[in-house]
């Protein structure tokens, strides 16, 4: 408290006078914020300045000091009354100090008097003040401490711990429904979020916070809502009757959130159970829902189970679609290398299971392959494995995982019109990606020359100068390549993957296997096979 609102009232203005000149209020820290001269008068005071203390005239016209205190008692009234006294009203100041009143004062008034009976006036008051303040504040930590402890045990039951449960009854936090589910809201990795300093973390954390109770508080005729802050994010429980509710307060928060905050968040809405029991269940397929956004795109309400559209690639395997690329590179087919880009990514996400790691290991090892096939003919870029993995994990969705493949086959696109711009590397070009796409039929130097018009002595040396390779070890390269590929990711017997890279004899493509690799292919599979100690 600090000041002292003071009102004084007696009928003789004399009195008022010396009251308001026997003491130094001020030094008190009381102020005198007016002054009545009958009983009428000291009501409409009250009522306007709500004041603390008050030194009253126990009989005045309008209304006595009884009446006056009986009337504060029955308005439920706090200020604290002191009364001044003739000797012969004594008997009724003795009667308001039953009532309630604070003391009383016998005309005439001295300064000590008055001195003495206002100090325990203002000790009471003040001390009435700070209870009163501790007593909010207790009641404020007492609030904050069950709201930590529900969180507390919310966190651990979005972990499956069942013993909180029980703990969350007993405080009343849980409500019976029907239909139990669990939100988790986070911000978007393409909002400046990484940059932010923590105070402007908390600041934004802070906000969300309110928004999201707010709303729940808004909602409780349609569902009980609790919140967590949790591994990054906000973890709504929602206890609600109706199947549609939690996408329909989802999207109440994203439109707020964005519209309020301009942040960019998406919220995965978890499957909706029936027992309270599985929350854990709940909360883990919100998180996957939650992951789908990479693939979607951001700034989305993203539900469980909900199915992304796809285009699907022709039933082509991942293989098949980068030997289609790399054909389309050599031939600078651009519109049909878009295409193909497009089918590739999309089989990748499909066959990772909208996994965000596996699909970017995914499309590293298909450029690396692209890569690697492009450069044996002549063509490929040079860039380290690492740098080419930099480019690809920042990416904060799948559209910007194909924005940079885009470039990279770009840059081998040119890569290989500078290549094609000499005769002779053009020509080299166009031997290899006929090996490459021959190499199952009967390919012989003889053959090989007549097809591009060149008698056998001088194609070998073509070959072999532009290459520093023999052609016939060129293409045992290339067939046991594409052997390796089906030893170890088809169940083809060895005498058929012998046939489908061009060997008629089992046994001499063995020999040719085992030169190379070390191993015979049955060897080479069951050690490939084997499991790791």
């Amino acid at each position: 408290m600090k000041t002292i609102k003071l009102l004084l009232a007696d009928d003789e203005p004399v009195i008022l006078r010396g009251l308001k000149k026997l003491i130094s209020w001020k030094e008190l820290g009381i102020t005198i914020v007016g002054e009545a001269n009958d009983g009428k008068e000291l009501r409409d005071l009250i009522r306007i300045h709500e004041p603390h203390l008050i030194i009253s005239d126990i009989s005045m016209p309008g209304g006595s000091g009884i009446d006056i205190i009986s009337e504060l008692n029955e308005q439920g009234f706090h200020a604290k009354v002191i009364f001044i006294s003739a000797f012969q009203e004594f008997v009724y100041a003795r009667q308001a100090i039953q009532l309630g009143a604070l003391d009383y004062l016998v005309k005439p008034i001295n300064k000590n008097q008055l001195e003495k009976v206002i100090a325990k006036a203002a000790s009471i008051l003040r001390e009435e003040s700070n209870g009163e303040r501790n007593k909010e504040m207790l009641t404020y930590y007492e609030k904050k401490n069950r709201s930590t402890t529900i969180e507390q045990l919310l966190d651990g039951l979005l972990d499956g711990e069942q013993k909180t449960l029980s703990a969350l009854t007993q405080m009343g936090a849980i409500a019976i429904s029907r239909l139990t589910t669990v939100c988790v809201l986070e911000i978007d990795e393409n909002t400046n979020s990484s940059q932010w300093e923590e105070r402007e973390r908390n600041l934004v954390n802070f906000a969300l916070s309110n928004i999201i109770r707010e709303t729940l508080d808004q909602e409780l005729n349609a569902g009980n809502g609790l919140l967590v802050q949790k591994e990054g994010g906000f973890a709504i429980l929602i206890q609600h009757e109706q199947r549609e509710y939690p996408l329909q307060l989802a999207t109440d928060l994203h439109h707020k959130i964005n519209s309020y905050l301009k942040l960019s968040v998406s919220c995965g809405i978890g499957l909706s159970i029936t027992s309270i029991e599985e929350t854990a269940k709940s909360y883990r397929s919100a998180l996957k829902a939650l992951k789908i956004n990479y693939f979607i795109g951001m700034n989305q309400v993203i539900r469980y189970g909900d199915e992304l559209t796809r285009v699907q690639p022709e039933n082509k395997t991942i293989t098949e679609l980068q030997s289609d690329l790399v054909k389309a590179l050599i031939n600078q087919q651009k519109e049909q290398l878009q295409l193909l880009t497009e089918q590739l990514l999309e089989q990748i996400r499909i066959q990772t299971g909208e996994n965000k790691n596996l699909a970017i290991s995914g499309v590293y090892n298909s450029i690396l392959t692209i890569n690697q096939e492009l450069t044996e003919i002549g063509g490929g870029i040079s860039s380290k494995q690492g740098a080419l993995l930099e480019r690809l994990a920042p990416c904060p969705s799948y559209a910007d995982v194909a924005h940079v493949v885009e470039e990279i086959l770009s840059e081998m696109l040119q890569q290989l019109a500078s290549k094609l711009t000499g005769k002779e590397s053009a020509l080299l070009i166009k031997i290899k990606t006929y090996i490459e796409e021959h190499y199952a039929s009967n390919i012989t130097l003889e053959s090989m020359a007549a097809l591009f018009y060149m008698n056998s002595y001088y194609f070998s040396s073509f070959f072999k100068k532009h290459t520093g390779q023999n052609f016939k070890n060129h293409v045992t390269e290339v067939r046991m390549k594409h052997a390796l590929k089906l030893l170890i990711e088809s169940d083809l017997m060895v005498y058929e993957i012998a046939e489908q890279v061009g060997y008629n004899n089992v046994r001499h493509f063995s020999d040719m296997f085992k030169k190379k690799f070390g191993k015979v292919p049955q060897e080479y599979r069951q050690s490939f096979r084997q499991p790791q100690s």
